[in-house]
């Protein structure tokens, strides 16, 4: 079997496809390779898997990135609703909005004050053009009503080096809780609609933007065509596999909630995603192709 990561290798994706591939094989017997397609926005491996043949042996590793393209191209490579079928959500996790260690930014208030003060000069480095960090950029633009030079990546360890470097005003990634936890970047924010319980101190971003929500989620994917006897066999793996102790901390220690559910919860839930960003994204007018 093998689980497509449509991003590079060392972000949250690639973590967390092997963590689940690791304990997973254990399970069945049967060894999972986590191989890495990375490019548009996640559309290259995305669209590898779902022209696979649908026998069981290639599975995607999405995230919210895959309900995102649907929206920010006008020609997306694949159908999300059509070529796709939602095996189980793996994980929530917040976005954060991050500075280098050395930065005179040490708010997101004073980000905003920044922004607005400095127009054309605020840079923002994002894992890539259509992703979740992406589109918060776009988002604190039209919501706060400030410009920001939106500079795609690609993945998470590139965009976090940037911000280190000084070499972009701030970054967003998913991937910045242990960046933040050991000193190499200042947390100013996150993403998710309340504070996270892994860095409670760090304020949201809604404590500013009021209505400000974008939650990450990874999850898997089978090709359109796949037998319901093996997504349901699949997604049972998967869901006790979160269940296990040592995977729950290794996931705790990325800031991301574990979620296990069923097919057919993942699908209303990728339902649910869609209603929600075409409501958001329209009036951004932002366009990628």
């Amino acid at each position: 079997m093998t689980f497509i990561v449509p991003f590079p290798p060392a972000g949250n994706t690639d973590t967390v496809a092997r963590l689940i591939a690791t304990n997973v094989s254990s399970s069945i017997g049967k060894q999972i390779i986590v191989e890495n397609r990375p490019g548009a926005g996640s559309m290259i491996g995305s669209q590898l898997v779902a022209r696979a043949k649908p026998d069981g042996y290639t599975f995607l590793v999405g995230s919210i990135s895959n309900v995102l393209n649907h929206f920010f191209y006008k020609k997306p490579l694949y159908d999300i609703t059509n070529d796709l079928i939602p095996v189980s959500q793996i994980i929530n996790v917040p976005n954060y909005i991050v500075v280098g260690d050395k930065s005179e930014i040490k708010t997101f208030r004073d980000l905003l004050i920044y922004a607005k003060s400095n127009p054309e000069k605020v840079t923002c480095a994002t894992t890539g053009v259509g992703t979740s960090t992406y589109l918060t950029c776009e988002m604190i633009k039209a919501m706060a009503g400030v410009s920001i030079t939106n500079v795609p990546y690609k993945g998470g360890s590139a965009a976090l080096q940037s911000a280190m470097a000084g070499e972009v005003t701030f970054a967003v990634a998913n991937e910045a809780l242990p960046f933040i936890k050991d000193g190499r970047v200042m947390g100013l924010a996150v993403t998710t609609p309340t504070r996270s319980i892994f860095v409670p101190n760090i304020p949201a971003v809604s404590e500013y933007i009021p209505n400000f929500d974008v939650t990450s989620w990874y999850g898997v994917f089978a090709p359109a065509g796949t037998s319901k006897e093996i997504v349901n066999d699949l997604a049972s793996k998967i869901q006790a596999t979160l269940k296990q102790p040592e995977v729950i901390k290794k996931l705790e220690s990325l800031g991301a909630v574990p979620v296990g559910t069923s097919p057919k919860e993942f699908a209303r839930y990728i339902n649910l995603e869609l209603k929600k960003w075409e409501i958001v994204i329209k009036p951004l007018n932002v366009s990628v192709d």
